[in-house]
């Protein structure tokens, strides 16, 4: 049976450090590991890394991506007005132009990649609708520029100013594994067979966050700006969605599906770049041993 391999990377800012570092480690201690996945798929940060991958970056190019310096340079200038982003995004796009061609498109890239978000102003019949930028056969998508994939999929709410009407995919998908599952079964993708599939999931921390305070009065204010956990319904439907597609992919893959997403022991807000450190530092000592036997017995 030929194996269809999946590597997916879920959303959640400057915490793409610790997927980004969890894959290098994983790939140096089971090497090939890159080499043999077919295809990637990320939302928001982890569209960076998915994109960065079928173009042909290493791990250890996309630890870089992820430095502490590089986050610094972005989020280090904020808005405080509530009535505005809090970010422009003119800084992100000067780092992911350093690593990816201004001209490069979704067509140019060597693997498949599937990048979603989400469209706010409909083409044709005016609704908006989720988008799912891919680069398979006849895809519409394949003139797209990488760098405009990626700021459209990384558009979150309040962080950052919506890009060419479209906002971040994870208020969709914050994990995308489900939708890359389907459109490796697809018939006019991949064309896989369930069985084929084997997928890992890549999460960016699992923070025990919840809403301790009274929210039987709370209106759309506390909703979207109380201050713990930051911006609490943001959180909710991008950390909600992501748990909830880990049960879906589950159940639809079996042991061909595993997830690596470590639970963090504090809060890490999308855009704390002082977190780095300890995001690298716990994904040096994270324990991998279930993980590398899974890549053993499946992969």
């Amino acid at each position: 049976m030929s194996k269809y391999r999946i590597i997916t990377f879920d959303g959640g800012g400057i915490r793409g450090a610790l997927s980004a570092n969890l894959l290098k480690r994983l790939n140096d201690l089971y090497p090939g590991l890159v080499k043999s996945t077919a295809f990637f798929a990320g939302t928001s940060t982890g569209a960076f890394i998915a994109l960065g991958l079928a173009y042909g970056l290493s791990p250890d190019d996309l630890v870089q991506l992820y430095s502490e310096q590089n986050a610094k340079f972005i989020f280090k200038d904020k808005h405080v007005e509530v009535f505005r982003p809090k970010y422009d995004n003119d800084r992100l796009r000067g780092t992911l132009s350093a690593v990816f061609p201004d001209d490069l498109q979704l067509g140019d890239l060597q693997r498949r990649v599937l990048v979603p978000s989400f469209q706010i102003t409909g083409d044709k019949d005016g609704k908006w609708q989720p988008v799912f930028y891919h680069n398979f056969p006849d895809s519409p998508f394949l003139k797209e520029k990488v760098i405009d994939v990626a700021l459209a999929s990384s558009a979150a709410p309040v962080y950052f100013p919506s890009y060419h009407n479209h906002i971040d995919g994870g208020v969709i998908a914050n994990n995308p594994s489900t939708a890359a599952i389907a459109h490796t079964m697809d018939v006019r993708f991949a064309n896989q067979m369930i069985a084929n599939i084997c997928l890992l999931s890549l999460g960016t921390g699992f923070s025990p966050l919840q809403i301790t305070a009274d929210t039987t009065q709370w209106g759309a204010f506390e909703w979207a700006l109380h201050p713990t956990p930051p911006f609490p319904l943001l959180s909710v439907l991008m950390d909600g969605g992501s748990e909830a597609d880990v049960y879906y992919s589950k159940q639809l893959l079996k042991n061909q599906y595993h997830r690596l997403n470590p639970p963090l022991n504090q809060p890490v807000a999308l855009d704390d770049y002082k977190k780095i450190p300890y995001l690298i530092t716990l994904a040096k000592t994270y324990n991998l041993k279930p993980t590398l036997a899974w890549l053993q017995q499946h992969w």
